[in-house]
């Protein structure tokens, strides 16, 4: 890969998920070591990506890693949840309510939303890009991002609806299982597992039709009654969606036997109905549309390395480089 590659990250997602991998450590009690937790695991997480270029972590000097890698990443934008997903509410009023009646959820929510705060007010001194809009999913911000960058861009993430947009241009690194997921391994690290260890594959290109024929458990979005992955991967590996939806009776000879329930939503017009329903609440390209210009959902802090030093000491961070960050950070601007 020549050119280099512009790193998106999923905010929300990488202080989420940093919260948890360092809350067993560190333990925190009171409301100020909650917020101290999730904004260490988000600042070592996002800046992180630049100092080893979206790879996952290796042995060695992190500094002389970022030395290797610098002028390999164009640019860093991490892009935010803001408030409510009201659109997708609209078409499912349900959408992602499941989290909301979850006690643990609740009462974390806000020391990961006051990390997400002195993240993104710690980020004016830095070299990167925050993308917020108001009521709007940084799943969205991050895919208008994507289709409109430079060549080469990876996306940071554990969300796999991302993976609808991987292709020649754009990969998705995936911060738990720590591996980058692109054409040429889809199948290893996309295709579900039957029971005796075969995966069951299909084109990159109808992944969203398998998100949408399964329904996604974490948004509370409901898939085809009867129909589960590895159902939704058979169908799809013979055929498009479409072709079962329009023709219902090649459903058996897909799956290699009959489901009644699953015919019978075929028959009836409800797999239809939900297909189309799950596209458009997962269809990330046509979310992408709603905007226009990147610039009205994003700033750019400017680089201020004394500053940033200063913040760095005064935080005590901890799982990240100085040196290292700064590297990165300094080679972002050249």
């Amino acid at each position: 890969m020549d050119e280099p590659l512009l790193l998106i990250a999923d905010g929300n997602n990488l202080a989420w998920a940093g919260y948890h991998a360092l809350r067993r450590s560190i333990n925190p009690e009171t409301p100020e070591q909650r917020v101290r937790t999730a904004l260490l695991g988000l600042t070592g997480s996002a800046l992180g990506l630049v100092v080893r270029a979206g790879e996952p972590p290796t042995p060695g000097s992190p500094a002389a890693l970022a030395r290797k890698n610098a002028g390999r990443v164009s640019g860093l934008t991490v892009a935010f949840d803001e408030g409510r997903p009201l659109f997708r509410r609209s078409i499912w009023p349900t959408y992602q309510t499941g989290r909301e009646s979850d006690p643990q959820f609740m009462d974390n929510e806000v020391h990961i939303v006051e990390a997400i705060r002195q993240f993104s007010e710690m980020a004016s001194m830095l070299p990167i890009t925050i993308a917020r809009g108001v009521n709007t999913e940084a799943d969205d911000l991050m895919a208008f991002a994507a289709l409109h960058a430079p060549p080469h861009v990876r996306i940071a993430s554990t969300d796999r609806d991302f993976l609808q947009l991987v292709g020649e241009r754009i990969s998705i690194y995936s911060t738990v299982k720590r591996v980058v997921v692109n054409v040429d391994n889809f199948d290893e690290h996309v295709a579900p597992k039957a029971s005796n260890g075969e995966l069951v594959t299909f084109p990159p290109e109808r992944y969203l039709d398998y998100r949408a024929a399964s329904g996604d458990t974490s948004d509370d979005l409901p898939g085809i009654p009867g129909l589960g992955t590895i159902g939704a991967a058979r169908l799809l590996q013979r055929a498009p969606l479409d072709d079962y939806l329009e023709h219902p009776m090649r459903a058996a000879g897909a799956l290699g036997r009959a489901n009644a329930k699953l015919e019978a939503a075929l028959y009836s017009g409800e797999a239809a109905a939900i297909v189309a329903r799950n596209r458009q609440l997962m269809d990330l390209r046509l979310a992408a549309g709603r905007f226009e210009h990147i610039d009205d959902v994003t700033w750019a802090g400017t680089w201020d390395e004394p500053a940033f030093r200063a913040w760095f000491k005064d935080q005590r961070i901890s799982g990240l480089d100085l040196e290292a960050t700064v590297i990165a950070m300094s080679a972002l601007v050249g």
